[in-house]
This record gives C-alpha cells, sequence and structure tokens, in this order.
C-alpha cells in the first residue's frame, strides 16, 4: 500500500516520493513521444523531476517550521499526482521557476505576519518579494493586497509598518531600471515586459487542458468545503492561514490563466502548486488508509487511461487495441 510507505519521513519516503516524482514526469514525457524513451528530452525529464521534487521540499520544509519541524508527507503523493493531470511539461525557464519558489517563501512570510508579534521584518521580506516579482510580471502587483489586508486586520497603522511595506514597493523598480542598464538587451527585455489581457477561448481547449480545469474547480470545490469548516479544522492557526494564503494563491491563478497574463509560460503554470495542496488537503481528510489507497489508485489509473486515450496510444475498441509500432 502507497500510503503506508509514507507513514513515517525518512530516506525510504523520500526515496519513492522521489521515484513518483519521476515516473509522473517521464510517464508523460512517454506519450507525447508515442510511448518511446524520450532520449532527445532526457534533459527536461531530469530537470522537471528535480523542479517538483525541490518544490516539494521546500513546500513540506516551510511548513514544518510552523509545526514544530514536523514534516507532512502527504505532499509527496499529492505533487506527482496533480503533475499527471497537466497538459504540458513544465518550460524550464528561470523567471517562472524563481516565481514558483517565491510565492512559496511567501506563503511563509504571510504567515509570520499573521502571527508574529514583531512582523515589521515579515512585512518588509514579503513587499521585498512581491517587488521583485512585479518587475518580471506587473500582473503580480494584486499580491500586496495580502500584506495590506493583514496590517488593516492587525491594526497595524504605524510608521515602521508602512515604510516596511511600501519602501520596497519604492525602492525596487529604481533599482532595476539601474541594472538593467547594463544587461544586454535578451537579458533587459525581460525586466517590466508588457502584459497584454488574452482571454482563453474555451472552445479551443484540448482534452488535457479541460482535464486540467476539472481538477483546478475540484481544488475549488475542496478549497469552498473547508472554509465553512472554517479554522477549527486545523490543528495550528497558522496552518489556517497557509490555507487561506494558498486560497488566495489558486484563486489568482485562475483569473491569471482566464486572462493570459503569462509571461513565459503555461496560462496554467501557476495553478499546479495550490492544486496539488488541495488534492493533499483532500487525501489528508480521508482518515482510512484503505479509502485514501482506493481514491489514490481510482485517480492516478483513471489520469493514465485518460492520457493513453488522449495521445492515441491506447483506443477504445472491443476489445482494447494498442497500436503497434
Amino acid at each position: 500500500m502507497i500510503v503506508k510507505i509514507f507513514k513515517i519521513i525518512g530516506p525510504r519516503s523520500y526515496l519513492a516520493g522521489f521515484l513518483l516524482v519521476f515516473s509522473a514526469v517521464i510517464f508523460s514525457f512517454f506519450c507525447k513521444n508515442d510511448m518511446r524513451f524520450p532520449s532527445g528530452q532526457f534533459t527536461e525529464v531530469i530537470g522537471n523531476t528535480i523542479l517538483v521534487f525541490s518544490l516539494i521540499y521546500m513546500f513540506m520544509l516551510l511548513e514544518a517550521q510552523i509545526k514544530g519541524g514536523k514534516f507532512d508527507s502527504i505532499h509527496l503523493i499529492a505533487f506527482p499526482t496533480i503533475y499527471l493531470f497537466l497538459p504540458f511539461s513544465f518550460n524550464l525557464k528561470i523567471i517562472p521557476i524563481l516565481q514558483s519558489f517565491m510565492l512559496l517563501f511567501a506563503q511563509f512570510l504571510f504567515i509570520k505576519i499573521v502571527h508574529s508579534n514583531k512582523s515589521e521584518k515579515w512585512i518588509f521580506d514579503l513587499s521585498l518579494i512581491i517587488s521583485i516579482m512585479v518587475q518580471f510580471n506587473n500582473s503580480f502587483s494584486v499580491l500586496y493586497v495580502l500584506p495590506i489586508l493583514v496590517l488593516l486586520n492587525r491594526g497595524l497603522h504605524d510608521r515602521e509598518h508602512l515604510m516596511a511595506l511600501f519602501l520596497p514597493a519604492l525602492l525596487i523598480p529604481f533599482t532595476f531600471i539601474g541594472i538593467s542598464r547594463f544587461l544586454p538587451s535578451s537579458m533587459s527585455d525581460l525586466i517590466n515586459p508588457l502584459t497584454q489581457i488574452q482571454i482563453l477561448d474555451t472552445a479551443s481547449l484540448s482534452n488535457a487542458e479541460i482535464i486540467w480545469l476539472a481538477m483546478v474547480l475540484l481544488s475549488i470545490a475542496i478549497c469552498l468545503f473547508q472554509l465553512l469548516k472554517g479554522a477549527r479544522k486545523f490543528s495550528y492557526p497558522e496552518l489556517f492561514s497557509s490555507f487561506l494564503y494558498m486560497t488566495f494563491w489558486l484563486s489568482f491563478s485562475v483569473v491569471f490563466g482566464y486572462l493570459g497574463l503569462e509571461i513565459g509560460t503555461s496560462p496554467w503554470f501557476l495553478s499546479f502548486i495550490p492544486a496539488a495542496y488541495f488534492f493533499g488537503i483532500l487525501l489528508k481528510n480521508i482518515n482510512s488508509d484503505f479509502n485514501k489507497n482506493l481514491i489514490l489508485s481510482a485517480v492516478v489509473l483513471g489520469i493514465i487511461f485518460f492520457k493513453l486515450l488522449d495521445n492515441g496510444i491506447l483506443t477504445v475498441e472491443l476489445p482494447f487495441s494498442i497500436r503497434k509500432y
């Protein structure tokens, strides 16, 4: 039983998690190459594997900081499972990758702002990260809503907190403008690029994109169901703050994808991490290991079957026939 392997965090569970990620990644590449070994794309396979596993480990590491050092192994199952639903492999460009890691670290900073008595430092750090992300895509400026709402909710209107919030937002743009003057045009063009709204054409969506949207809708449903239960379902108040941040991230990623505000990446790139997070919540809320394994097996087998059909590797005939090469 796969769930049993991840009961205790240790070398075995990390190795199993890495193998799950690698299996999910290479299967996706196999499907795109008509079940042939993707020798010409093996660097991308390894890059995607390392990226996803690094995101998992960072997520677990930051979450452990608010749980007394306790790592949650459910992410080692949820992330590779959700990767199977992606209609694309990650485009290994430095800016989108950095944005993913900064968004994860911003979650940790957001929790610190909400629950720390001396929050000036954390507000400054969060504003700094947001300000850097805005330089590569001004759509991320909506993230300023998070620290502003916390300041208003906690009544922190003193000069120190306001300076911590606005100083990075004022200084970082001038810093990047100065740096861009010494960079080649291929790099300076990445700073403050033009963002254009391109509404998603739902009529032209592929089957794989429709399945991904179904997974996003499931994540929204899990989110709403959990919100109805409120903070009482979380053993730590900080975990509820983490949940609220992920709710904001999921909502932002949906709007981001629908309006086509991405630059240099897929429209659904940002929704991967929150979708994996909420799928992990679904699994954690199932008490029985047998039921967890049953649901997990059904989900994995279902998406594997779909991908084989969608890529023309398996045809629905009676009896089933696999294309010969």
